[in-house]
């Protein structure tokens, strides 16, 4: 009787070892995912990589980028870079030069249903689709200046999503502000 008794008790506690391991999706989670940001273009109806987003300052100044990158918010690791030209309101150029994100801040998913935007997806699965916003540390390289240390957010909008933001960009330099006013993004959550 003992000897049923113990092993009754071993396949318990087996059972009970087996249901509370991990499941592979949830040591995904547990390492964090990776999701891609893009800023996009829109061809013949198609999302792809290599767009530009545009920023406006209070004075009118204006700042295009193209980029993309990938972070693991768990791991609160990111990566990627793109270009930039800085321009005054009279289209006269302060800078140009390329951006290279340098550390990760934060990520707010927001879900969404990327088939809702009539477009095809030219990157990724749009099912991995996502709204959502990252805020990342970059340094900005102007071709023959000093680097400058700023802040980059990405906003991006879907239909059905769980957060509400205007669609683009956001980036910090020091005292100036500049604030979306034009292009599209988008974030896949890559398993």
């Amino acid at each position: 009787m003992t000897r049923r008794v113990g092993l009754s008790i071993l396949v318990v506690s087996l059972a009970a070892f087996t249901l509370a391991a991990p499941s592979a999706a949830q040591q995904r989670q547990a390492l964090g995912l990776n999701v891609r940001f893009d800023l996009l273009q829109i061809l013949q109806g198609s999302a792809l990589a290599g767009g530009s987003d545009f920023g406006l300052d209070a004075s009118g100044d204006r700042v295009d980028l193209t980029g993309s990158g990938d972070f693991k918010p768990g791991a609160k690791d990111a990566a990627g870079g793109g270009t930039f030209v800085h321009r005054h309101a009279d289209g006269s150029e302060v800078a140009h030069g390329v951006w290279v994100v340098s550390g990760f801040t934060s990520w707010v998913p927001g879900g969404g249903n990327f088939a809702l935007t009539g477009f095809t997806d030219g990157i990724g699965e749009a099912s991995e689709a996502s709204a959502g916003i990252v805020t990342l540390h970059v340094r900005l390289s102007p071709a023959g200046g000093s680097p400058v240390d700023a802040m980059f957010e990405v906003h991006c909008s879907l239909p059905a999503a769980s957060i509400d933001t205007e669609e683009g960009i956001r980036l910090f330099v020091g005292p100036f502000a500049f604030e979306q006013d034009g292009g599209v993004t988008l974030f896949h959550i890559l398993q």
